[in-house]
């Protein structure tokens, strides 16, 4: 249900919005997104972690972002997630 109504075929987002002339509800397709903030910015902040630290950041905002992904096909399996190096390596 979710899915169909927000997501195509294709897995693009729907979005749906009234038009601010006609007042009428619309879908407008969008086949792809531009991030607005910098995610690994948004991680470090103001910190300065030490080179394991930052490698776990690293790992951690790959891991988001494979796990994010909207095609199922492309997005990671559980058994990927659980190999992924953010899960399996240890943090010295």
């Amino acid at each position: 249900m979710f899915r169909e109504n927000h997501f195509d075929s294709s897995f693009n987002f729907l979005y749906h919005t009234v038009d601010k002339v006609t007042q009428k509800e619309k879908v407008v397709v969008m086949s792809s997104f531009t991030p607005q903030r910098d995610l690994l910015a948004d991680l470090v902040g103001s910190q300065s972690p030490s080179e394991a630290h930052l490698r776990k950041i690293h790992h951690f905002k790959d891991f988001l972002d494979k796990i994010f992904i909207l095609d199922p096909t492309k997005r990671l399996s559980i058994n990927q997630a659980l190999q992924h190096p953010f899960i399996i390596e240890k943090l010295d």
